[in-house]
């Protein structure tokens, strides 16, 4: 396989993103699905999906995203290890700093010179991603970081149930439309056409004997295998956040998952907060529209102000400037 092979265009990524490739980096077995929009012009979004989810879970607001700056922007989602139809040689290796090296590594293979203006976009496990590769400046030229509903404080309170949260899903579906289904019924997703496009993409078939026959989906991403990574994810995410460098931007489904630390961050006026009260965890699906206006301003906002700098002429021979005669105070 060549380092950038183009996968099959085919549905359901090919009306929201420009290309689709697997991405082999150099010298390794590792092999990334990536999915792009990409212009000569405007800001680069590298947006990386949370546990469990897959790149398409940014097909809408990229789509968003181009029908509002047409060309003058570039969008890269990838597949991270253990997800979706990327492969590497320990696809269980979902640590925090594999993560980020992961995605750095597809970052700077794929643009070996970047844009200006770097906006770096995390949902839930991927807050952590970008915000500890922005920290380690493993990505240049980042303008700002968005993390979107993950909170250290609350992620860390809910791993206790993190594991029957996992089991009680469905383990397998007869079809890709009964996991879409039972998506949208659960409020997993609540946009049916996010559903449709990201709950596929999640799925893999399972053969029969002969392989010739798909005898049920599962889910791709075995999450508790991850279990050993999940402290690491979020221990010290809010500060990492925090004292990261550039523009920064939080993004929640209500006010209650915000912690202290970040609370008192929030008063401070250390970062910028959007909330979207009507979606459920997964905001970029559930309201694509209004997180993609979100990134768009963000960005708009966070840009270097360059003002024009006035030049005003200097005459070669300045005239000689003559002190004011003062004519004495009549007096009564």
């Amino acid at each position: 396989m060549s380092q950038a092979e183009p996968a099959p265009a085919t549905a359901p990524w090919a009306p929201y993103f420009d290309s689709c490739d697997d991405v082999r980096l150099p010298e390794t077995d590792d092999v990334f699905r990536v999915y792009q929009i990409r212009s000569q012009a405007g800001p680069l979004f590298i947006m990386h999906h949370g546990g469990g989810h897959s790149a398409l879970t940014w097909a809408l607001v990229s789509a968003h995203i181009k029908s509002q700056l047409q060309n003058d922007f570039s969008v890269l989602c990838m597949d991270c290890r253990g997800h979706g139809s990327t492969h590497t040689s320990d696809d269980d290796n979902l640590s925090l700093a594999q993560l980020a090296d992961d995605l750095a590594n597809v970052v700077n293979f794929l643009y070996p010179t970047l844009p200006e203006q770097v906006i770096l976009v995390g949902h839930s496990m991927g807050g952590p991603v970008v915000v500890d590769a922005a920290s380690r400046k493993l990505i240049k030229n980042v303008l700002g970081v968005v993390v979107i509903d993950v909170v250290e404080g609350t992620a860390i309170d809910s791993l206790q149930h993190m594991r029957s949260l996992i089991r009680s899903r469905p383990s397998r579906f007869k079809s890709p439309a009964e996991a879409i289904d039972w998506a949208l019924h659960s409020n997993t997703v609540k946009n049916h056409e996010a559903a449709s496009v990201s709950i596929p993409s999640q799925l893999v078939p399972v053969m029969g004997a002969d392989s010739s026959k798909v005898l049920y989906y599962e889910w791709r991403a075995k999450l508790l295998n991850s279990e050993p990574y999940w402290m690491g994810w979020f221990t010290d995410l809010s500060l990492k956040f925090l004292t990261v460098r550039g523009a920064r931007l939080l993004i929640l489904a209500g006010t209650d998952r915000l912690d202290k630390p970040l609370t008192i961050g929030q008063m401070q006026g250390k970062f910028q907060m959007t909330i979207y009260p009507e979606s459920g965890h997964a905001i970029q699906e559930d309201v694509p529209h209004k997180v993609g206006d979100s990134l768009i301003e963000f960005w708009k906002r966070n840009q270097p102000l360059k003002l024009p700098i006035k030049k005003f002429p200097i005459p070669a021979n300045p005239p000689k400037q003559h002190a004011m005669k003062l004519e004495p105070a009549v007096r009564d």
